[in-house]
């Protein structure tokens, strides 16, 4: 798509918030206003050392537990008004963080949530992201399961436009909440037709339908009666609630599993099956040599001995290849495995019916066979390593081999990969990253055909890729992006220091994975419509899209269209249901509701925007109409739409003197998230390059990662281990250890730029993957023995496992307590911890300048005290000439607000 197509859909966005109420706090002391006013006339800036830059070893260390005298941060003063309260009384106001900087927003509003839980009755705008707490169903869902871009919705599109936000849901059906309980579950297979469903809409029913007294329900979605079937019937009390109402979840939980009936299959005919793996494992000579191959294995068996007891139902098969494919056959009544070779890879078949696929439970003893005798042949006999790799062959023989047996009802393929095809289907030799292909699209038409027959057939696809050379994943890696599956790239992989990180990850695809056969469909309220799903299995279109499988950590974005006006004064819904089929085979739809206020108030939707989805769904417009690259243009078209989000609340809401930056308290550091997306690894400038893997990856995780990833990402977190810290910070304040305590707030913030890291300092930086430990030669070595036991030289500490040893000090208790929490958050099961040392770690300058995301960067993005400058020096000549939308009041006629959309942009 051309940079024009980009322009007009990122400024368009057609989307809508809505979701559980405005969330009430505890009022605090000293609460602070609604709105950031940022003066730039004082900049007192930070005069921290560049430690990139300068020596640290002819400056002192500093004493172990006592408190920095730390640079003072440009931190313009902060004034404001009081924020109105809505008239609603279901809807209260978010309590505002009173800060642009990330670090304090992050650690304010953990704090808010230690001693409260969240209520989706009374509560709106969630929590941030990054906080964990607990949520209360109410009859509303929990916002980790669907979150809106903003709790109080435009009445019409031309008041959304004059906002410049989107409206929109993000979906993340299989969150892990807090308490970690499972949904609800209720069986409707003794009913021919299911659950109980509107007859229009076909929206399932949830704790906002009314039921009558003459034996009909009134869907809260079109407002259509439909019948209740004589099995469904209760009696209706006089306040119009079923007798039954508390015994049925549906009527009072927002999210609920519902058991199906085989008319829900796939197939309705044909029975479902449990889930099926394929692991199909890379042996070509390359991934022997680095020893990824033997990793592989270890990966492969722990999976397997971690299905029998938590996934007993599953069968598995174990396919690997180089330029040949072989497969094992692993009945149960045999001894040892018996393996089968395609030497032609252009001629894929399936040597063997049955036994291809077992249950590790009974067949355990065969599998272990296969796993040794594939170990022997990497270690043992080198000399017969072959080079060449027919990955494009060995998926469609793995597609085969799932079609044949589950007759197409689909499974799970886990594939590792080193070497880039060159041989058999999807043969690559030729692809070079020479700079010219300006784009990340798939340019193989085997790929993309590949990809959507995985799709017709319910195959989902997880990639494993150990390569340092050019693999070209924008090509290899597209069944992954089209079958909403997870790819993990290990660059310069090493054995030594990648294996325990590879083996978990392999551990994790499996246990993450929840069922299979997916069909997503997002319902609203008449008047809006689903305009976007943020898919590729449906080409970004508002098709339904279909999720071959399904892992806990996949996340949705959809965007909303207007086709009417909205009813000011009552309640906007959205209902998301996911049908799909667990891992042991059971047929079930997973049903979640939310609801948000109906508002003609400009004021009243920025005081509710959930700006955590507001970013996402951004970025997704931008990462779905990339084009040819042109990154600097796409910077502009960023800066651009930012700029015109804060023109129109300055221009519309703000009532300040013009040399005072207002931001919506909702939305402070919306400009911090957008900058650092502009710095990403995705949008780095190379001539020379312009489809190598670091970028292809970067961009994958962009478009797939949860929201709390998301901002880990864009906006690591730094936690100071050096400083003077008090007795309850850094611990749970719950029985559960799921809140971490941040008492100290501005001792432990810590800003993403080289000058707010102390000489001397110890930190621990998570980026949403990894865990860095920051230190330097003139940190104090008692803080580094009570931290990680070792007193030896500087330059000779390594954390060969990645872990923290467990040690029974106060500052080791407390960085095993932020790196659980991170683990928790973000909903991983091992993170490594790697040393991050200036001067000494090879990979210190690139990590650092992806870290600092607050500095200017080396493609001369400005650095964020600047870009605030800038961004004020836009809104204001904006006003000044006038160019931002009007609100016109009494103009009733759709079309000429459609027009008025138009006459503006």
């Amino acid at each position: 798509m051309s940079i024009d197509g980009l322009a007009n859909g990122v400024s368009n966005i057609h989307l809508q918030q809505n979701g559980d109420q405005p969330l009430h706090n505890e009022a605090k002391k000293h609460r602070r206003p609604n709105r950031a006013y940022h003066n730039f006339s004082n900049p007192a800036v930070g005069t921290g050392k560049d430690l990139s830059l300068s020596n640290s070893a002819d400056i002192p260390s500093i004493p172990y537990n006592g408190a920095l005298a730390s640079d003072n941060p440009y931190n313009p003063p902060i004034a404001g008004t009081e924020a109105s309260v809505l008239n609603s009384p279901s809807m209260n106001a978010p309590q505002p963080t009173g800060t642009h900087f990330l670090p304090n927003q992050r650690m304010e509003n953990q704090q808010i949530m230690l001693q409260k839980s969240f209520l989706t009755a009374t509560d709106s705008v969630p929590p941030l992201s990054t906080s964990q707490y607990y949520a209360e169903d109410q009859g509303s869902c929990d916002p980790r399961l669907m979150a809106l871009t903003m709790y109080n919705v435009p009445d019409d599109e031309h008041l959304r436009a004059a906002t410049k936000l989107p409206v929109g849901v993000t979906v993340k059906p299989f969150a892990v909440l807090i308490p970690n309980s499972e949904l609800p579950t209720v069986d409707a297979t003794m009913e021919s037709d299911g659950p109980m469903r509107c007859r229009r809409c076909r929206s399932y029913v949830n704790p906002k339908y009314q039921f009558t007294f003459d034996s009909k329900m009134i869907c809260n979605l079109c407002h259509i009666k439909t019948n209740v079937s004589t099995s469904q019937f209760s009696p209706v009390g006089p306040n119009g609630m079923r007798a039954d109402t508390f015994n049925k979840p549906e009527l009072v939980k927002g999210s609920v599993d519902f058991l199906v009936p085989a008319t829900y299959n796939v197939n309705p005919k044909e029975k479902t099956v449990p889930l099926h793996y394929v692991f199909l494992l890379d042996i070509s000579a390359f991934a022997n040599e680095n020893k990824s191959s033997l990793a592989a294995i270890e990966g492969i068996r722990a999976s397997i001995e971690y299905m029998i007891e938590n996934q007993p139902n599953c069968k598995v098969a174990i396919i690997a290849f180089d330029d040949w494919i072989r497969f094992f056959n692993l009945r149960a009544d045999l001894e040892q495995t018996q393996e089968y070779i395609i030497n032609d890879p252009n001629d894929v078949f399936l040597p063997l019916q049955k036994g291809l696929f077992a249950l590790p439970s009974e067949a355990m003893h065969v599998i272990q066979d296969v796993l040794v005798k594939l170990e022997t042949y990497i270690t043992d006999e080198r000399f017969s390593h072959r080079s060449q790799c027919c990955y494009g062959s060995a998926l469609e023989a793995a597609r085969l081999a799932l079609d044949e047996a589950t007759n197409k009802q689909g499974g799970k393929i886990i594939a590792c990969l080193n070497t880039i095809p060159t041989t058999g289907h999807g043969n690559l030799s030729l692809m070079r990253d020479d700079g010219l292909k300006k784009n990340l699209k798939c340019s193989d038409e085997f790929y993309k055909k590949l990809a959507k027959s995985f799709l017709s057939s319910w195959i989902g696809l997880d990639l494993f890729v150990t390569s340092t050379a050019f693999i070209d994943l924008a090509t290899t890696a597209y069944p992954v992006i089209a079958t909403s599956g997870k790819l993990h790239h290990y660059s310069n992989f090493n054995i030594n220091k990648d294996e325990f990180q590879y083996v978990n990850d392999i551990i994790k695809s499996v246990k993450d994975t929840v069922g299979y056969q997916g069909m997503l469909k997002v319902r609203s309220s008449s008047g809006l419509s689903v305009y976007n799903y943020y898919s590729e299995s449906v080409k970004n279109s508002d098709q339904d899209p279909v999720i071959p499988v399904l892992s806990r950590n996949q996340s949705f974005d959809v965007l909303f269209k207007y086709d009417d006006k909205l009813k000011v004064g009552e309640d906007v819904y959205f209902q998301a249901a996911l049908l799909y089929t667990d891992f042991d085979g059971n047929r079930k739809v997973r049903v979640i509701n939310t609801n948000a206020a109906v508002t003609s108030e400009v004021v009243e939707i920025f005081k509710f925007v959930n700006q955590d989805v507001v970013t996402s769904i951004m970025e997704k417009d931008v990462l779905t109409n990339l084009g040819d690259c042109n990154f600097k243009e796409i910077r502009q078209i960023i800066d651009s739409k930012v700029t015109d989000i804060f023109t129109q609340y300055r221009g519309l809401c703000g009532g300040s003197p013009g040399g005072q930056l207002i931001l919506p308290d909702s939305l402070k550091t919306l400009p911090m998230y957008m900058l650092a997306f502009e710095k990403s690894e995705l949008m780095k400038q190379n001539k020379t390059t312009a489809r190598d893997n670091n970028r292809v990856y970067d961009y994958y995780k962009l478009l797939s990662f949860p929201s709390s990833q998301l901002s880990y990402k864009l906006y690591p977190q730094i936690i100071p281990l050096h400083e003077y810290l008090e007795d309850n910070d850094l611990t749970f304040y719950d029985e559960n250890d799921q809140l971490l305590q941040f008492n100290n707030i501005e001792t432990l913030s810590v800003r993403s730029g080289h000058q707010h890291l102390a000489n001397g300092g110890c930190y621990l930086i998570f980026q949403g993957e990894k865990c860095y430990l920051w230190f330097n030669e003139n940190t104090n070595p008692m803080l580094i023995k009570d931290l990680l036991a070792y007193d030896g030289p500087y330059n000779e500490l390594d954390l060969f496992d990645g872990r923290l040893p467990e040690l029974n000090t106060a500052i080791n208790i407390k960085a095993r307590n932020v790196i659980k929490n991170w683990k928790q958050n973000t909903n991983l099961d091992y993170l490594a911890v790697v040393p991050l040392r200036p001067n000494m770690d090879p990979y210190y300058s690139h990590v650092m300048n992806a870290l600092m995301c607050e500095d200017r960067s080396i493609e001369m993005v400005e650095s964020f005290d600047n870009y605030l400058i800038n961004l004020h020096r836009n809104i204001k000549e904006n006003i000044e000439k006038d160019k931002y939308v009007k609100i016109y009041k009494g103009s009733e006629d759709g079309h000429e607000n459609f027009a008025q959309k138009f006459v503006h942009f």
